[in-house]
């Protein structure tokens, strides 16, 4: 309690503004970051800007995809990122606040966390639809960034990718990103039993050609 006084009266001067997934986050000088820290890569839509997931969660890279390994969770709405994501630790002696059923968001916290809103494909002949449109887009912004760039092979293996989706395809849930712009990436989300483990879990797949990588 005295400390948070204490800060309270210091001076405005005495803190750095910080973006965190789409929010302001005011933390003192003394806590900023510096070379020497780890920073946090935040991976975007190339198309949308939209994120989609951070280095916080744990993923693997298989087949042309970044395969993010999610968690149901239930929990409060606005509570948008987990501490434990961002560093926090809550301490075990703490009481926690228990939300009425009326106030509280339950699902996948990837999805919770980077706001993917869900979408559908009736048929897979949609979403072959979508995703023809999807590598057009991609390969303007590609040659847009790389003019002299040969993008023959990128093709070839990007659809080689598509086609493990489109094996799976009743297996996915599918998701826009933030913005709900169609036109960008659209993750897949199926839900396994983990090696090892006994219970099933959410993973969040993104194509890995469609994604900017950001450091905070």
């Amino acid at each position: 309690f005295l400390l948070s006084s204490l800060t309270i009266a210091l001076p405005l001067s005495f803190f750095v503004v910080y973006r965190l997934q789409g929010r302001s986050i005011l933390l003192p000088r003394h806590q900023t970051y510096h070379k020497s820290s780890v920073k946090m890569k935040v991976y975007k839509c190339l198309i949308t800007g939209d994120e989609l997931f951070t280095d916080a969660y744990k993923f693997v890279e298989k087949d042309g995809f970044y395969i993010v390994q999610g968690k149901y969770v239930t929990r409060k709405k606005g509570d948008r990122v987990d501490d434990s994501l961002i560093g926090g630790n809550a301490s075990a002696e703490e009481p926690q606040d228990v939300a009425s059923e009326e106030s509280t968001e339950s699902g996948c916290n990837v999805v919770l966390d980077n706001r993917l809103k869900p979408t559908a494909f009736g048929a897979k002949k949609e979403y072959q639809a979508y995703f023809k449109d999807y590598v057009k887009a991609l390969l303007a912004k590609k040659k847009a960034m790389d003019p002299e760039g040969d993008f023959s092979e990128w093709q070839k293996d990007i659809t080689a990718t598509f086609k493990i989706a489109l094996a799976n395809f009743k297996e996915f849930e599918f998701f826009t990103g933030d913005s709900g712009d169609p036109t960008g990436m659209i993750p897949l989300m199926e839900w396994k039993v983990p090696e090892g483990e006994t219970d099933e879990c959410p993973f969040v797949w993104f194509y890995k050609d469609g994604i900017k990588e950001e450091k905070f």
